[in-house]
């Protein structure tokens, strides 16, 4: 399959902005009903990662305002987790913008009750066309918040300087300050999926469980699977140590072609395991070793030790613990990349024994 050479995904992130701006300028010619059914709607149609982010101020919210109840609006794939978070009441779903084939599915036909205030974290066109036929008090959006996110990333681009990140950005969205929640107080379980993450023979072992996910949305996010294969046999020379492969259909390819070419055996759970039941195998997991992708934002959530191989910058998604480490050359440079494929990506500059060092160094000796 040919790699595309720009990337769509980023650019229809400036289309939220319009979707916030219908949403306010609507908000003012709607028929509202009477307030005082104390329910409210956040609707955060995101992909994985960004959702793992915006989970703990959505727990947040939900500990600030117990007396109400709180419904969410997500893309399909995160529904079985958004509702596995501790306070939901029920889970709607709708597409977001980057329309990812894993979004796809009947989603016709979902009846909403009368809300107090809809608030909307993120956006789509989809969501909105459901948005509207809801009947609401109010509805609030992000568009404050996101447009001004975007002129500090811009400034932080130009100054160099980190940006603030979007786990912050989340709790200003919901009226939050920003803080950890145990993962205890954030999730509760069905029986179905402990089990089900319970028979999984890949993790019945007494050796370290090092997830791998090599997968990414972007070329130039994208590690060179012989630099994969360089780093697990290095690895698989400290002993006592099992690789489990994580991710998506899309991720098999890559797996088999790693897997080949190394001389032990390793793990796989791609296809093996929903969204839900990654988050207990990452929690059952010693360390998580992958790029800028959904999974290691998950990693983040579980508090799973982890190592990040990092493409261009600005870094907006970096890890919530200082015991975690990222590699990283771009120094938060690279926003062509970010948005143009190149031949040379700054993390085709990192070389496999740098992130063993990493490894050895921050996660396996600390």
């Amino acid at each position: 399959m040919r790699e595309k050479r720009i990337n769509f995904d980023y650019l229809n992130l400036y289309q939220e902005i319009p979707l916030f701006c219908a949403l306010e300028l609507g908000n003012f010619f709607r028929k509202k009903p009477p307030h005082g059914t104390n329910t409210v709607l956040i609707v955060n149609t995101c992909l994985i990662g960004e959702f793992a982010a915006s989970v703990p101020a959505i727990r947040d919210y939900l500990e600030r305002n117990e007396h109400l109840s709180v419904d969410l609006m997500v893309s399909p794939p995160i529904k079985a987790l958004a509702e596995s978070i501790r306070g939901v009441r029920r889970v709607y779903v709708a597409r977001s913008l980057y329309g990812r084939r894993n979004e796809e599915g009947v989603h016709a036909g979902q009846a909403f009750p009368v809300y107090d205030t809809v608030f909307v974290m993120r956006a789509s066109r989809d969501a909105l066309r459901l948005i509207r036929g809801i009947s609401a008090g109010a509805i609030r959006t992000s568009l404050k918040q996101y447009s001004g996110y975007g002129v500090h990333l811009w400034g932080s681009i130009l100054r160099r300087r980190a940006p603030k990140q979007w786990r912050e950005l989340n709790f200003e969205m919901l009226g939050g300050k920003v803080r950890d929640i145990p993962f205890g107080d954030i999730f509760h379980f069905k029986e179905s999926d402990t089990s089900a993450v319970a028979h999984l023979g890949e993790l019945h072992t007494t050796e370290k469980k090092v997830v791998i996910h090599v997968g990414v949305g972007w070329v130039m996010k994208k590690w060179e699977n012989e630099k994969w294969v360089s780093l697990l046999t290095a690895l698989q020379g400290l002993g006592n140590i099992r690789f489990i492969f994580v991710g998506g259909e899309e991720d098999t390819h890559d797996q088999a072609r790693i897997a080949a070419k190394l001389a032990f055996p390793v793990y796989s759970l791609i296809g093996k395991v929903n969204l839900l039941q990654l988050l207990l195998v990452l929690r059952q997991s010693d360390y998580l070793i992958g790029t800028d992708s959904g999974p290691r934002n998950m990693a983040h959530l579980v508090d799973t030790r982890s190592l990040t191989i990092l493409g261009p910058g600005p870094h907006f998604y970096m890890p919530w613990s200082k015991k975690d480490v990222v590699v990283d050359r771009s120094n938060g440079r690279g926003v062509f990349q970010m948005f143009f494929a190149t031949k040379n990506g700054f993390i085709h500059e990192i070389p496999a024994a740098a992130v063993y060092d990493a490894f050895i160094q921050h996660l396996w000796n600390s």
